[in-house]
Parts: C-alpha cells; sequence; structure tokens
C-alpha cells in the first residue's frame, strides 16, 4: 500500500473513531454546547497556536545554530512548519516527528540532514521534558487548591507520571553512561516484538530488525550527547520549549470559557501534557484516540460532564490540530513538499507491508 492510500485509510479510520465517540457521547448535547461557543474568545486560542509554533521553531533553530548552521528568514519557518504538517497527517508521524523535520528543513536550507537530525532530535526529548516539568507543576497546584483529582484517580496519575518520569530519567542515563546496556535492552525488547507483532506485521518486523534499532539507540545517544555539551544552549531551548507548551496549551483553557464552563489553567497544564505523552495510537495526530482519552480524563477531574468536556476537546482540535495542518499545509505547498516525498519514518524493505 502506498504512503498516500495509507494516508487516506489513516484519516478514515480516525474519523469514524471520532464519530463513534460523538455518537456514544450524545450529539445533541455536544453539538449544542458547540453552538453556544463564543468565537472571540474562542479566537485568542488560535493566535496561542501561531505563538507556540514560533517558540519551538525558535528553539530549533538555536539547537541547528550551535551545529555551525546558521538559518532564519521566511524560508526557515515555512520548512519547519512543513515538517510539522507531515508530523501532523503521516500515521505514526509524531514517533517520527525528529526525522520528518529535519527532512524538510535540510531540504529547505543549507544546512545538512547530519545536522538537522540532531538538533530536531535534541528538541524532541526537551520538549518531552519542558511537557512533565509543567504536568508536575500543574498537579501540584490543583492539590495545593484542592481542585484537582483525588482518591484512585489521583493515585493512578501519579504512578503513570512516574513510570513515565522514570522511563524518561532511565533512558538517559543509559545513553550517557550505560550505550552498550541501553542497546542491548532495546535489541531484547525489539527481539520478543519481533516474535509477537512480528508475526502478523511484515513491516513491523522489518523495523525492529538489529540494524534499524541500532541506529536508533545512536541517534538517542547522541542527542543526550549533545544535550551534555552546552548547558546554556539546552536552558535556552527548555525555557522556549516550555513557553512554546503554555501558548500552546492556551486553545484548550479558552475553549472552556468559549463554552461558558471555565476550568483552571492548572488543569489544562496537567491533563494536556499527561494525554499527550501517553497517547500512542498509530493514526494521523493520535484522531480519536487523543479525543477519548482527554475529554474522559477531564471529565474525570475538571467539574464538568461529559458532553462538555468533548466539546470543549473538540474546539480545542480545531486549533491544536486542523490549524496546524492547515498552516503547515500552506507553507509545504508553498515549498512543493509533498506527503510521499520524505524518507520513511522507520527503515522498511517493501512498502507493500502490513
Amino acid at each position: 500500500m502506498s504512503r498516500r492510500a495509507r494516508l487516506i485509510a489513516g484519516f478514515a479510520v480516525a474519523l469514524l473513531a471520532v464519530g463513534g465517540f460523538l455518537w456514544a457521547v450524545g450529539p445533541e448535547a455536544v453539538l449544542a454546547e458547540l453552538a453556544s461557543a463564543d468565537l472571540a474568545v474562542l479566537s485568542v486560542g488560535f493566535l496561542g497556536v501561531v505563538a507556540a509554533l514560533a517558540a519551538w521553531s525558535e528553539a530549533v533553530r538555536r539547537l541547528l545554530a550551535s551545529t555551525g548552521h546558521s538559518v532564519r528568514g521566511r524560508r526557515y519557518r515555512s520548512a519547519y512548519l512543513s515538517g510539522e504538517f507531515l508530523k501532523q497527517v503521516l500515521p505514526m508521524g509524531q514517533s517520527g516527528g525528529p526525522v520528518l523535520m529535519s527532512y524538510t528543513l535540510s531540504r529547505e536550507t543549507a544546512a545538512p540532514y547530519e545536522s538537522t537530525l540532531a538538533a530536531a532530535s535534541v528538541f524532541a526529548f526537551l520538549n518531552v521534558v519542558a511537557s512533565l516539568v509543567l504536568a508536575v507543576a500543574g498537579l501540584a497546584l490543583l492539590v495545593a487548591t484542592r481542585r484537582g483529582p483525588s482518591g484512585t484517580v489521583l493515585r493512578t496519575v501519579l504512578v503513570a507520571m512516574v513510570a513515565v518520569t522514570a522511563v524518561v530519567l532511565a533512558l538517559t542515563s543509559l545513553a550517557a553512561y550505560r550505550r552498550a546496556t541501553l542497546e542491548r535492552i532495546a535489541l531484547g525488547v525489539a527481539a520478543g516484538l519481533r516474535r509477537t507483532v512480528g508475526r502478523v506485521s511484515a513491516r513491523a518486523e522489518t523495523a525492529l530488525a538489529p540494524e534499524p534499532i541500532e541506529d536508533a539507540v545512536e541517534r538517542f545517544a547522541g542527542a543526550v550527547d549533545d544535550l551534555t555539551g552546552d548547558r546554556r544552549r539546552v536552558g535556552t531551548a527548555v525555557a522556549l520549549a516550555v513557553v512554546g507548551w503554555c501558548c500552546f496549551l492556551l486553545p484548550m483553557y479558552t475553549s472552556f470559557h468559549a463554552i461558558g464552563e471555565p476550568v483552571p489553567y492548572a488543569m489544562v497544564v496537567f491533563v494536556v501534557p499527561v494525554v499527550t505523552l501517553l497517547n500512542v495510537v498509530p493514526l494521523p495526530g493520535g484522531l480519536g484516540g487523543f479525543e477519548v482519552a482527554l475529554a474522559g480524563v477531564t471529565a474525570a477531574i475538571a467539574p464538568v460532564d461529559l458532553p462538555t468536556a468533548t466539546a470543549a476537546v473538540f474546539l480545542f482540535r480545531l486549533s491544536n490540530y486542523w490549524f496546524v495542518v492547515l498552516l503547515g499545509g500552506l507553507a509545504a505547498a508553498s515549498l512543493s513538499v509533498r506527503v510521499s516525498d520524505p524518507p520513511p519514518i522507520v527503515p522498511v524493505e517493501d512498502d507493500e507491508g502490513v
């Protein structure tokens, strides 16, 4: 199956999932909430997304400059937005974000692919760290003000956050000090997945072969090495990542205000990064799974019912996803970047695949 066909199939499945969720929640109640939305308040969220993309692109630009390649101007911004477009529309695009971003940046600027891949990989890691920091801060504020989760929900959330943080720290430590151990663990996990998932997917079996796994470990370890080289550069990138996240989360806050059901900004800062980190649905932009998870978690934590949470999430996704796709698509069109052009997210021998 060609990449274009997989793209169409992915969107079709995602939209069916969103439609099924809407039907289960109750379309009349959700649509009534959407119809009452204040467009002036909602528009503020779109400005937040623009500011977030500007902050994140500046962080990548500064990381790339540290490799000796200075890029700037409209063409660089368009290349960055094109990378975001590919990340959002391709299945598994989020997991392969650094590869797609480095492709568009190296294609449209004078920076070589190796340098753009290093900058994009480092920033992807720092962005995860920034989201964890914000999620912890948001949860702490909610608990302190007694407006957050409690009981079983709180324990479940804390376990999930501790687990994700532990995995990030463990992988970073292994990459920095025990690279051989990290490679053995990665190869062992990949071997187990090949014996299970690989039996039903030729594409997965090829992607989990020793050579691509070793390459992935080497890229990750290289990114960690880059992180330890210049603390000032890393600090600036982390600050820009945090600013970007704060702006990117603004549409969720304004969406609740737009339908007359305000929630604490701390709740938004906590919920969205957690759901984003745990969302592993292999569909374009996580469509379907992300909406279900975010609406469900929000309804469980915030003092709103599920139809209200669903309406706010749908409004949030207008700016958080579809607006980004629109901006990125226009940028990609201006640079003639096509979804069939980028290299595969994982190395494959046969594109007839699954």
